[in-house]
């Protein structure tokens, strides 16, 4: 890409996915641990719990992979 500011707003738009999923992220764990009684930490709801889990690993990928953009374009484009 040759338009600087173009790359920019691309790496600011980009920002603000990962902050949104931090957000995310911080979501899910509050919800897993609600998910989790007092009692030894054994799970309340063992179905719900696991697609809250799968969707916890979804969003690490997610995670990773935006990291990774903002690196590439940080270092390619800055």
């Amino acid at each position: 890409m040759q338009n600087p500011s173009t790359i920019g707003e691309i790496i600011k738009q980009t920002k603000k996915v990962e902050e949104n999923n931090w957000n995310s992220t911080q979501y899910l764990n509050s919800i897993n641990m609600l998910l989790t009684s007092n009692d030894l930490g054994k799970v309340k709801d063992e179905n719900l719990s696991k697609k809250f889990t799968q969707l916890n690993n979804k969003m690490e990928n997610i995670n990773k992979l935006t990291e990774d953009l903002l690196s590439l374009l940080s270092s390619k484009y800055n």
